[in-house]
């Protein structure tokens, strides 16, 4: 049996993804160990719910307010490719950055919040860490993302 690291559900051998939190299950080689305990505070809960607003800021040129009811994909709009992604990065030196059309995207699930990469050219990373693409991440408030060259503060309210 393999156990969800981040929600402790439990499921048979050789599971991919976690269907309660969408957590990637690393295979059991018999040489892993327990997860740490939780602590008290969860993360993606502000006052006993879940959390409802994204904020990104962009290397102090302001910051976006985005509602997390849906997934948001962060990218660079390119409509001859009918490419229109929530967050257009274009105008923050999309280009030059190596932002791809679709870069990552952030969504809720179980009340935590995620990141993910959508098989960037240039990479996503959560606090210097390069991101396995189309695994999702955990997000905390205060977690710096690179998308490329660009480095974006998230901040959950």
């Amino acid at each position: 049996m393999i156990k969800c690291p981040f929600c402790q559900s439990v499921y048979p051998e050789n599971t991919l993804f976690c269907v309660e939190c969408g957590s990637y299950l690393a295979p059991s080689d018999g040489q892993s160990t327990d997860p740490l305990q939780r602590s008290n505070v969860e993360y993606g809960q502000a006052g006993g719910g879940p959390f409802k607003i994204l904020v990104l800021s962009i290397e102090g040129r302001g910051s976006i307010e985005l509602p997390l009811s849906k997934e948001v994909v962060l990218g660079r709009l390119d409509p001859t490719r009918a490419i229109f992604p929530d967050v257009d990065l274009s105008d923050e030196e999309g280009v030059d950055k190596g932002i791809s059309r679709r870069h990552a995207r952030i969504s809720q699930r179980g009340g935590q919040v995620f990141v993910e990469d959508l098989n960037s050219l240039n990479g996503t990373f959560l606090n210097a860490t390069r991101l396995i693409p189309e695994m999702p991440y955990p997000l905390k408030d205060g977690d710096q993302v690179q998308l490329g060259k660009l480095t974006v503060t998230v901040h959950l309210k």
